[in-house]
């Protein structure tokens, strides 16, 4: 399947305000700067960020609201639907590469955006969990594997993620993207196999797991081009 775009009017300030103070410096950046590339008054930035802190994780407020829609209307089984909401949030990172990887490098120069990266993970981990609670058999045989699924998810992710930051080329898109979202949903499929006997019991392993393919195309692209995209990122 094709997600649908992840950049939004919404995100342009953030990646305004992200792209000056990877540019200039975390330190050296000062607000009334940063309202001025966002394209608002310092004290509306206030009022809508906070400080410099929040607006470099401000675009994944929106994402978190867009994961937990996806999840609340998914029609996949349960752990086949945190594994596509993952998904969802590696293929906001490809579809805005530029921001992506401005904030990792403000991340290996800012401990304390470090550390409020690990608060941002722990939130996508908690919606996860919070979901798999409330679709999971209350009498099942989970128990807190439910946690250690959730929690795996993320990590998975992460990984994925830092490993795209740091390789040459990162920001080339097109079928190295591709091809790495496809690697992400398979490794996901195989997580989610390793656990599914544990959250729902020897009976689920008999039943086929649904197939989730991802594809990241630039731009509108035909239906041509997103058949082909597809079958090429089919396992």
């Amino acid at each position: 399947m094709t997600l649908p775009p992840s950049e939004q009017p919404a995100d342009k300030p953030v990646a305004a305000a992200i792209g000056l103070l990877a540019r200039q410096g975390f330190d050296a950046t000062s607000v009334e700067e940063l309202a001025e590339a966002s394209g608002m008054s310092r004290s509306t930035f206030f009022r809508r960020f906070g400080s410099k802190e929040d607006v470099v994780f401000a675009d994944h407020e929106r994402i978190l609201r867009q994961v937990n829609d996806r999840l609340a209307g998914s029609r996949l089984e349960p752990l086949a639907a945190v594994a596509d909401a993952a998904l969802l949030v590696f293929d906001h990172h490809l579809r805005n590469r530029e921001t992506s990887l401005a904030r990792y490098g403000l991340l290996q120069a800012v401990p304390a955006l470090r550390d409020r990266e690990l608060v941002t993970s722990h939130r996508y981990e908690r919606a996860f969990l919070q979901y798999l609670n409330d679709k999971l058999p209350q009498d099942g045989p989970g128990g807190y594997k439910a946690v250690a699924f959730a929690a795996a998810v993320v990590a998975v992710h992460n990984a994925f993620l830092r490993q795209w930051l740091r390789a040459p080329g990162a920001g080339e898109g097109g079928d190295r993207d591709r091809k790495r979202a496809a690697a992400l949903a398979a490794e996901l499929r195989a997580l989610a196999e390793t656990f599914r006997p544990a959250l729902l019991g020897a009976a689920a392993t008999a039943q086929p797991a649904p197939t989730v393919v991802v594809t990241v195309l630039p731009g509108q692209a035909g239906r041509e081009a997103i058949a082909q995209a597809v079958l090429d990122a089919l396992p």
